[in-house]
């Protein structure tokens, strides 16, 4: 049978005539070829992927990691000094009155005559020794003065009852002995001296009418009557 057999096969096969046989072989070609096209269709878009990636994956994993570019510090504009501006005129300030002179010490009046100096250095003296000045007026002690002696320090009274007594009337403000005496200050003991005899008269006022401004004629004089001797 195998002998058969081979024999069958020898036999078709010489007996396949060529036509048929070429077409055969040109099915089988075409079929080869259908067949390459399926297998390079079903692995090729793979191979061709892998072709195309590998690189690119492998130049992606070659390639170093990119350092980023320092950023560059900010540019700090350059600010040109400007100029300070110019002062504003300030309006000039008020005229101020000038400041008042302190007051001099105030200087005693001068005396407008001799009478009137013999009095204020009277008085003068009279205010150290602690005799209150609201006692003291020198316009009634001219008063006296004047009415008693005219201002005359060496007048002398011979012919009153003071001079019939035997102690007349001395000096410029007319006291006898006793009461010039009596209210003279230590240092001033001259009756005939005019700053003694108006320190002793003043005080002896002072003492019996509480100042010299009440002094009967003094007094009188103010109310308009007349002068009386003291």
């Amino acid at each position: 049978m195998p002998a058969s057999f081979l024999g069958d096969a020898a036999d078709r096969a010489h007996r396949v005539a060529p036509r048929v046989r070429s077409l055969q072989v040109g099915a089988a070609v075409a079929a080869f070829g259908v067949l390459g096209v399926f297998t390079a269709a079903a692995g090729g878009d793979n191979a061709e992927t892998r072709t195309e990636s590998a690189p690119v994956h492998q130049a992606a994993e070659a390639a170093p990691l990119a350092v980023p570019a320092p950023v560059p510090a900010p540019v700090q504009p350059v600010v040109e000094p400007q100029a300070a501006p110019a002062p504003v005129a300030q309006p000039a300030p008020a005229a101020q009155d000038a400041p008042e002179a302190a007051p001099a010490n105030k200087e005693a009046p001068k005396p407008k005559d001799q009478v009137d100096a013999w009095i204020h250095e009277a008085i003068q003296i009279m205010e150290k020794n602690g005799i209150p000045r609201d006692q003291i007026d020198a316009e009634a002690i001219r008063t006296i003065i004047m009415h008693e002696s005219n201002g005359d320090p060496s007048a002398t009274n011979n012919w009153d009852s003071n001079a019939a007594a035997g102690t007349p009337s001395i000096g410029l403000m007319q006291t006898i002995a006793p009461t010039f005496e009596s209210f003279a200050l230590p240092g001033h003991e001259n009756v005939y001296d005019p700053v003694d005899n108006i320190i002793a008269a003043t005080r002896y006022s002072i003492e019996r009418y509480g100042s010299v401004a009440d002094v009967p004629g003094v007094s009188g004089l103010r109310s308009g009557g007349s002068y009386q001797g003291y």
